[in-house]
């Protein structure tokens, strides 16, 4: 009766609702049927929901003659919000040891449930906000449209970079909110894999899509290529350090994470590893922002293998100090693959004195490498 009725937002919160209501008397009567009949209904509700996130926003984003939502003070967003009050309050009787339910003779299959259920709720939770910073930066892009003539259109394409950047920031932000919940309160070493496994694909795609993305801000804010029509300001490099913040939030949760006794795990040299990993890449990644902007990109190739060589001697002092085994192999490694750059990338493209620079400084660290290993050779040979 509810979807010949009604149609839109109003199925989806009469279906959650509904099961919810269903799940409650389920659990607390202890009347099986009706939490069997609940879980289908939670099926529909879910299929509806997202239905209902194709019809507002997705489809939006095509036909910019539908009406303007204004961001988070919305319909949809207050849907988005009902059907996660709802299931919330399922997630809560779901892990209530006061009501056992139906499946609890059946372990595998409840853990199954039980898993789908916060899957919806966190994934829900998520995609409520990251589809409103979407449509947010969609109606911006729309609104950038110039017609200078019947053949020439623009549109601030900044706005695209920008909507990028800011999932991706929304995204570290909500696994780092995540992680803490997690260890401060709910202390669930299933979540707490399930949260690190995440938080090492958002570390990736920052690094990967994140970076790339910040350089293409870094790129029109020095071409200025569209500035007679739309301004392109600080806010574009601006954007770089404030994504360094949530960054580093993550790397902060993420070792945390590995230390609390509930995960019963023991990844500490994994950690460091993918720690100074990710400091080379972002060092780099910043230097050839701060060689651009200083009107020196041509030198981005002498700067990255005397950086490279540098963090290979800190990395060296660093494992014979700490007596890391791990960390002196990777130096040794990262050494290796400068001097392979260096020998058959960098001489083609740099000059005489460029040739003279690089060659003397990576001559010097690997002379006090070596002076290191031999003064230190018996710590590290114990």
């Amino acid at each position: 009766a509810i979807p010949v009725q009604l149609d839109g937002n109003w199925v989806t919160l009469l279906w959650v609702g509904e099961a919810a209501l269903l799940f409650w008397i389920g659990r607390t009567k202890q009347i099986s049927i009706y939490e069997n009949i609940s879980y289908a209904l939670m099926l529909l509700a879910v299929t509806s929901i997202y239905q209902d996130w194709l019809s507002a926003y997705y489809f939006r984003t095509f036909d910019m003659s539908l009406e303007q939502a204004t961001p988070l003070f919305n319909v949809n967003f207050l849907s988005s919000l009902l059907f996660v009050a709802a299931f919330s309050a399922i997630t809560y009787l779901n892990f209530n040891k006061k009501y056992p339910g139906s499946l609890s003779t059946r372990k595998e299959l409840q853990q199954i449930v039980s898993f789908l259920i916060v899957t919806v709720l966190l994934s829900t939770i998520y995609m409520a906000f990251r589809l409103e910073i979407e449509n947010y930066f969609n109606q911006l892009f729309a609104s950038s449209k110039l017609t200078i003539s019947d053949y020439e259109e623009f549109h601030n394409y900044d706005i695209k970079d920008f909507k990028t950047i800011w999932i991706i920031n929304y995204s570290l932000f909500f696994l780092t909110v995540l992680s803490f919940v997690n260890i401060r309160k709910i202390k669930n070493r299933s979540l707490g894999l399930f949260n690190l496994a995440l938080n090492c694909i958002a570390i990736s795609v920052f690094l990967i899509e994140g970076l790339y993305v910040l350089s293409e801000l870094r790129e029109s804010f020095i071409d200025q290529s569209f500035s007679e029509y739309y301004q392109i300001g600080a806010n574009n490099i601006a954007v770089r350090y404030i994504s360094f913040v949530f960054f580093t939030l993550i790397m902060v949760s993420s070792y945390t994470y590995i230390r609390q006794g509930f995960m019963k795990v023991n990844l500490q040299m994994k950690f460091y590893l993918l720690l100074h990993i990710v400091i080379l890449w972002i060092a780099t990644s910043e230097l050839i922002n701060l060689l651009d902007l200083s009107g020196s990109p041509q030198n981005y190739k002498l700067g990255i293998s005397i950086l490279w060589g540098i963090y290979s001697l800190l990395l060296i002092a660093l494992g014979i100090w700490k007596n890391k085994k791990y960390l002196r192999i990777g130096a040794i490694t990262l050494f290796s693959i400068t001097l392979i750059k260096l020998f058959f990338y960098d001489i083609s493209h740099l000059n005489t004195i460029s040739k003279t620079i690089v060659f003397l400084s990576l001559g010097i660290l690997l002379l006090i490498i070596s002076f290191l290993y031999n003064k230190f050779k018996h710590k590290i040979s114990e």
